[in-house]
């Protein structure tokens, strides 16, 4: 009976520490309605009191709620006061879900704080832990977020992958509105690559849904069209593309800056410099810098040359900012490489003052309106190729700092590794063409930089030859290894990677070489084929072990 007794006291106690409190049904119903009644779920959250809530897990789930709530209701938080309890308790627990949105929200405060790294680091992980979660639109929304930072830091083909991503989810939720903005964001970063043909094919389909879409959408639609008009010198297309533009879509959605660059490019300079003049964009630093370069260029085709001098002394100066917090933000760059980046910041400065100087003694000097046509277009094709060489730099520089991790890789294996010495000559002459290029790369002669970043593009697209060469090599000599990974059921990719592990890289470059975003998740797999539990030493002790037993 006294048995009886203490059962039932135990169970009861573990009833009542899973029994969730009656606000918990109030928050799944929120939960269930947030996207459709963003601000009815704020109103009802913020009426939960908290402190009265029994346990963690509920208060972690308000917190995410309501977190979720003011983004959706657009109030921008720059603290974690609200969320700070969702990222204690989904850090070890909750569902997939709840870390997806949990990474997601919290990347969003620190973007509103302005700290794009931190952010960038938050949306990675929120790929990581919540990749399994069947929340497309937190996916979605996701991309959209790291698109955003792609495309202050100028990286346009990072830009443009992501923001097809999104559009690919947001098509399969059947939210048209934000597929169609994903698309034209696409058809932006093309036209910054220079790629018109991939950005009219873009354009293309958002025309097929211009009955579908709202009128916010359509102007950004009718915008990016005219950009990609006068970008592409299709000139002829851009006077009765305006006029429908003016037609269909109302005044509050229209981009007067597209607008008034348009009928520049037609030549009708007075209705250009009515249509922007005296427009406030000091909100936005990006539209900023389009209002002052479109403005200078309707003052010089006017022969105002005073206000263009003026306005081109504000193009420059917000120019200058906005690179600095470029190069000031990318924490993917070592001081050298800021050093580097902080020397072009320089040079270019100088350039541009150079080229306002030559200005201003046009104005004195009063010379031909062919001068100062020559010198309107050399600003606008030095700006373009500042951004090219930009971002050319940073895509070289990372696969710069890729083939360091694989030098130092390669050379601690050759100190530790017992593979036979075929296999090891193989290590060596990539470790020789390793070297030779970092020493090229670090060559002050443009010659060689460029030889070296023609080279750095072959190399870093061979590995899977060096993967292929290793396994082939290993193969011959140790066949006894192969036909144990093959009786343990391994698939091929799995074998190549267990190659590697046996010449003695670890999992970090094995991750580099194989390019296996669920690196970690095949990892555990192949343990478990290879009959290893967790307190069983780490997979490439025994890869090496097994390989060195077959040797001797």
């Amino acid at each position: 009976m006294k048995q009886y007794i203490i059962v039932t006291v135990l169970a009861l106690c573990l009833v009542s520490c899973v029994q969730h409190s009656r606000d918990w049904e109030t928050l799944m119903q929120v939960e269930s309605f947030m996207e459709e009644r963003p601000d009815s779920a704020l109103t009802v959250l913020q009426g939960i009191e908290v402190d009265d809530l029994p346990n963690k897990a509920e208060k972690a789930k308000h917190a995410l709620l309501l977190s979720m709530a003011m983004d959706k209701n657009y109030i921008d938080r720059t603290d974690f006061d609200v969320l700070q309890p969702a990222i204690d308790y989904y850090e070890d627990n909750g569902s997939v879900t709840d870390k997806l949105r949990t990474y997601y929200y919290q990347g969003r405060i620190y973007q509103n704080a302005g700290n794009d790294a931190l952010a960038m680091r938050c949306y990675i992980a929120a790929h990581e832990y919540g990749g399994d979660s069947n929340d497309i639109l937190t996916k979605a929304r996701l991309y959209v977020a790291q698109g955003n930072i792609y495309g202050s830091l100028l990286k346009w083909n990072d830009y443009i992958g992501v923001n097809m991503q999104a559009a690919e989810y947001f098509l399969q939720m059947n939210r048209t509105d934000s597929y169609v903005n994903c698309l034209i964001k696409v058809c932006n970063g093309h036209i910054q690559n220079d790629a018109y043909k991939e950005a009219e094919m873009v354009l293309n389909e958002c025309g097929g849904y211009r009955n579908d879409i709202s009128d916010r959408i359509l102007g950004k639609y009718y915008s990016a069209l005219i950009i990609h008009l006068y970008a592409s010198g299709q000139n002829e297309d851009i006077a009765p593309t305006i006029e429908e533009y003016l037609d269909v879509v109302s005044d509050e959605h229209i981009d007067y800056l597209s607008l008034a660059n348009g009928y520049l490019t037609i030549g009708e300079f007075d209705k250009a410099l009515e249509i922007i003049i005296d427009k406030d964009y000091s909100h936005n630093h990006d539209q900023e810098l389009r209002y002052y370069s479109i403005l200078g260029s309707i003052y010089l085709s006017l022969k105002r040359y005073n206000e263009a001098l003026s306005t081109y002394f504000k193009y420059y100066e917000l120019h200058d900012s906005i690179v600095y917090s470029i190069f000031e933000s990318d924490t993917q760059f070592i001081e050298e490489r800021h050093a580097l980046e902080m020397q072009k910041a320089k040079e270019t400065e100088a350039k541009n003052r150079l080229t306002i100087l030559v200005l201003a003694c046009v104005i004195a000097l009063m010379a031909s309106l062919y001068i100062l046509n020559f010198i309107r277009k050399r600003l606008k094709e030095s700006k373009l190729k500042n951004i090219q060489l930009e971002s050319e730099k940073a895509h070289y520089e990372k696969m710069y700092l890729e083939v360091l991790s694989e030098r130092n890789a390669l050379n601690d294996m050759i100190s530790n590794s017992t593979v036979k010495d075929k296999t090891m000559e193989i290590i060596k002459k990539r470790l020789g063409v390793l070297n030779t290029i970092i020493v090229s790369h670090l060559s002050e002669k443009g010659t060689d930089v460029k030889r070296a970043n023609e080279e750095l593009e072959k190399l870093i697209a061979d590995r899977n030859d060096f993967i292929k060469s290793t396994r082939l090599t290993l193969e011959e000599n140790y066949p006894h290894f192969f036909t144990y990974l093959h009786d343990k059921g391994l698939e091929e990719f799995e074998i190549d990677f267990c190659c590697l592990y046996a010449i003695g890289l670890k999992g970090k470059e094995i991750k580099n070489y194989t390019n296996l975003s669920r690196h970690y998740k095949d990892s555990s797999e192949v343990r478990q084929k290879l009959g290893l539990v967790e307190s069983d030493t780490n997979l490439s002790n025994f890869l090496q072990k097994l390989l060195k037993n077959e040797s001797e």
